[in-house]
């Protein structure tokens, strides 16, 4: 019982997908055939003269592609290898002191203490006289 139950599911899935996928397709769209068949999707509409006028030749089937034509690459010899190391290596170096050079200007020397000059001795009243009105 339940392994029919999980190839029914399996089976509903499936069909599900497929429906599903098949909305995907360019002139064959069952989904999009359903609706307009229901009257709740509008038909494809022709497109304008203008649109028609410059379009190319309809391609019969499909356009093949074509690949790129491989290029002629020869294997470096050592020597240019460890040129190219030893640039990268300096690049690297380089890029370094620059980030150093920068965080030394980001971080910058301490800033000079600020002076508070002393407030003034309170009096020996420390209360404000009364407000008369």
């Amino acid at each position: 019982m339940a392994r029919e139950t999980r190839n029914s599911m399996t089976l509903a899935a499936a069909v599900a997908a497929a429906l599903a996928l098949g909305g995907c397709a360019g002139d064959l769209n069952p989904v999009r055939d359903v609706f307009v068949a229901v009257g709740a999707g509008a038909a494809p509409q022709q497109a304008p003269t203008f649109v028609e006028e410059t379009r190319a030749g309809a391609p019969s089937g499909y356009v093949p592609v074509r690949p790129t034509p491989r290029r002629a690459t020869d294997p470096k010899t050592p020597e240019e290898v460890a040129q190219a190391r030893a640039a990268l290596e300096a690049d690297l170096e380089a890029v370094a002191q620059r980030g150093e050079q920068a965080r030394g200007l980001a971080i910058g020397p301490d800033p000079a203490p600020v002076v508070v000059p002393p407030l003034p001795p309170l009096s020996e009243d420390p209360a404000p006289p009364p407000v008369s009105r």
